[in-house]
């Protein structure tokens, strides 16, 4: 029996436990949170026998497995490393640190501790990505020449979500005092893994950020000023050679939660749009071609990530997508800032 602890008990966290729930062969053991009443009510919503206040105190007194983190993001380094250093092996939410010198830090403790690790980059539970990946990686357009990503969201620009301006849950994204490294680090990071996902590494970006004007007296909500970035335009060169574009941004009206990767090769194209499907995508290739017909291929349902987690434990093979991955990912976000602030291209060191 594997024996889970959740630490950080907000709402992503009923995510979690929810997939987790299910699965044969795991007890989810004990649950930990700052909030005690939140950490209570976990505990007793998903049947976890013990709760805790201090992730230490958890660490110290449970006989765990592993421990899934879905922590604010500026915990993530902090507790995987208390985590890694009691041998436990560790899922981890997105992105996996708040810098590129901590997420360094999280894949080498865990490589040197020889634990399993996993990041919740979520949209790998589209079986329509994992599909295309694997045909691209096959050969199947040929070499990838061209890459155009975006993730869109509207919250700023309509009310779809909820008033942010009222919502004090909405706070934290906009504002870097409150922990947020903007739309770049929220949902950047899902892109630039969506990217790599399908098109290979990622070896130079220019990029730029931006924070609008919110039409807030005082560019401020309470003690928070609302300073985080709220859309990056990159312009990407592949390890492989191909160019390519990847943007994101909380004022695409329009779009509640959308992400897109088209990859154009030298014999074929591939579109993964997962507001139209994240059960298949569309192809354009051999007799297609001279028409620039589209077919739409369904795929097999692919193991989420939680439960991909689970099969690392058991089987105790790593997944591609670990921590060395989460740190890659959190190069592609180091790249964008420094790019960013230089007004200069970036080589992506890994």
């Amino acid at each position: 029996m594997i024996r889970l602890g959740i630490i950080g008990t907000g709402g992503m966290a009923n995510a979690h436990a929810k997939s987790y729930q299910p699965m044969k062969g795991l007890s989810l053991t004990a649950c930990c949170d700052i909030d005690e009443k939140r950490a209570r009510e976990f505990s007793e919503r998903w049947s976890i026998p013990r709760w805790y206040t201090d992730y230490r105190e958890m660490l110290g007194a449970e006989t765990l497995d592993a421990v899934d983190v879905v922590t604010v993001d500026a915990a993530h380094a902090p507790v995987t490393l208390a985590a890694i250093g009691k041998g436990l092996s560790v899922m981890c939410e997105k992105p996996l640190a708040t810098s590129l010198a901590d997420a360094r830090k999280m894949r080498d403790a865990a490589k040197k501790r020889g634990v399993l690790t996993m990041v919740n980059f979520s949209y790998r539970n589209s079986s329509g990505a994992q599909a295309a990946s694997q045909l691209i990686r096959d050969g199947g357009i040929g070499r990838v020449i061209h890459v155009e990503s975006s993730y869109l969201q509207s919250w700023l620009a309509q009310n779809a979500w909820g008033d942010w301006r009222t919502q004090t849950g909405m706070t934290w994204r906009l504002s870097t005092r409150h922990g947020s490294a903007g739309v770049l680090g929220d949902i950047g990071c899902h892109i630039y893994d969506l990217t790599a996902l399908l098109c290979g590494d990622i070896a130079e970006i220019t990029c730029l950020l931006s924070t609008f004007d919110k039409g807030i007296k005082g560019n401020r909500i309470g003690e928070y000023v609302l300073d985080a970035n709220d859309s990056f335009v990159s312009t990407i060169r592949l390890a492989g050679g191909g160019l390519g574009t990847v943007h994101s941004s909380r004022w695409a009206t329009g779009h509640l939660n959308s992400l897109r990767v088209r990859v154009y090769g030298d014999r074929g194209a591939i579109e993964v749009d997962l507001d139209r499907s994240y059960t298949s995508y569309r192809i354009c290739r051999g007799a297609n071609l001279k028409k620039a017909q589209w077919n739409e291929v369904s795929c097999k349902r692919t193991p989420t990530q939680y439960e991909r987690f689970i099969h690392v434990l058991k089987t105790g093979k790593p997944d591609v997508n670990d921590f060395a991955n989460g740190a890659k990912v959190q190069a592609y976000l180091d790249a964008s800032l420094r790019s960013d602030e230089t007004r200069q291209p970036v080589r992506v060191k890994l």
